[in-house]
């Protein structure tokens, strides 16, 4: 009897911690999406719009992805992350040039084992790079960029102009986050007000 109230304990102790991994609602009552949940879906909105107009080699997915990271709670704080999004895009957006490179020199197939172990290879050397020298936050985002550029098929493009792409690419889905929360300002935090007194 003491073995299943001890498995029953550790049951409830399992669904309690599933239960706060899965969610951080504040039991609060459902309200209505905030003006930044607003403003991200803005800035897709404006990206996607804008992607109607350029050429099919440019990635609207790529530019919408930059948009919803850059989009923060203050423009202070949006500032950052798009810094954050674009070194670690120009950081990916180097390697994977090189990677793509390296590809045609010696002839590698995208679905053979040698090329798989150079990604794998290549992720690290981004990784490394970026919380030894640079912005720690954007190791994760510069390995994403590579993997989109090194990883299928690049259309008709030369990897160089791949490589351009997606940085441009990024560059714009910043961009219109950024003039999306200029134009539309969140309400000011206390730390915000304190900084605009001082």
């Amino acid at each position: 009897m003491d073995i299943i109230n001890k498995e029953v304990v550790r049951i409830k102790d399992f669904f309690k911690r599933f239960k706060v991994a899965w969610s951080d609602h504040r039991r609060e009552p459902l309200r209505f999406p905030g003006l930044r949940i607003i403003k991200t879906s803005l800035a897709v909105f404006v990206v996607l719009m804008l992607y109607l107009l350029l050429p099919e080699t440019s990635n609207a997915t790529t530019a919408a992805i930059a948009a919803i990271i850059a989009m923060r709670s203050s423009i202070r704080d949006s500032y950052v992350a798009a810094f954050i999004r674009l070194q670690s895009t120009f950081v990916g957006a180097v390697f994977g040039l090189i990677i793509l490179q390296l590809k045609e020199m010696t002839k590698l197939e995208y679905d053979s084992l040698p090329y798989n172990l150079l990604l794998a290879l290549f992720v690290l050397l981004v990784m490394w790079i970026s919380v030894s020298f640079l912005r720690s936050d954007g190791a994760v985002l510069g390995s994403i960029v590579l993997l989109v550029i090194a990883i299928g098929p690049i259309l008709d493009m030369s990897p160089l102009q791949a490589a351009i792409t997606r940085f441009l690419d990024t560059l714009i889905g910043v961009v219109v986050a950024l003039l999306v929360n200029r134009v539309l300002p969140l309400p000011q935090t206390e730390e915000d007000k304190e900084q605009h007194n001082a």
